[in-house]
């Protein structure tokens, strides 16, 4: 599958907002030092899921809960829902007034103004684990801070979610470059996808300079 030079641009552009999302919400180090866990009995405060995530194939997915102190416990996760499962994800604590002001204006932000729709826990749960899963199933695993982010989860309950999600595109894996994977990363993970799926049973789309074109 190809794209014009102009369509691939931004496409890569698009990702590499979503991934300063995560960045400017604090580092992976700070953020990960609260348990994820020890909030997840907490009453939900909202869930918010990029609208066209289906459709681009990767967003930032938000599930957050308000404990009694008034903070707003904030699991963040970058699914790609074409391939790689969750590609980043971190756990935070956050006033109410920084999740308002900045951390969720942000997240608008970066899906340029597009429909940011807040979904019910337990879809946004199937959404994230049915991903994790389709990624497993082709041999990539989740992010390393995944295990800790997912525990606000708690005990929602995925099946009761009524809707029906397809991963992939046009029932098959599609892996879109991203501008945090180098071009040996990108090799690797079109390798791993001809191992899995065979020939003729992806697709992909790197850039028209890194000698692996699909």
């Amino acid at each position: 599958m190809t794209l014009s030079a102009r369509q691939r641009q931004k496409k890569l552009e698009k990702k590499k907002k979503k991934r300063q999302l995560v960045k400017g919400t604090g580092s992976t180090a700070v953020a990960m030092t609260a348990k994820a866990a020890n909030y997840a009995k907490f009453p939900i405060y909202e869930c918010l899921v990029p609208g066209n995530l289906f459709e681009s194939g990767l967003g930032t997915i938000f599930l957050t809960r308000r404990p009694p102190s008034g903070e707003i416990a904030i699991s963040a996760f970058v699914v790609d829902v074409f391939c790689l499962g969750v590609k980043n994800a971190f756990f935070k604590l956050a006033s109410e007034q920084e999740y308002q002001s900045t951390i969720k204006p942000r997240l608008v932000e970066t899906h340029e103004g597009q429909q940011i729709e807040n979904t019910h826990p337990s879809c946004v749960r199937k959404i994230i684990e049915g991903a994790v899963d389709y990624a497993a199933a082709l041999g990539f695993s989740y992010h390393r801070d995944y295990k800790n982010a997912r525990d606000i989860f708690g005990d929602i309950d995925a099946s009761a979610c009524p809707v029906k999600y397809d991963f992939g595109q046009e029932g098959k894996p599609m892996y879109i470059r991203g501008p945090n994977e180098s071009v040996s990363q990108a090799k690797r993970i079109v390798a791993q996808l001809d191992r899995r799926c065979g020939e003729g049973n992806f697709h992909y789309l790197v850039g028209l300079d890194d000698g692996i074109q699909g």
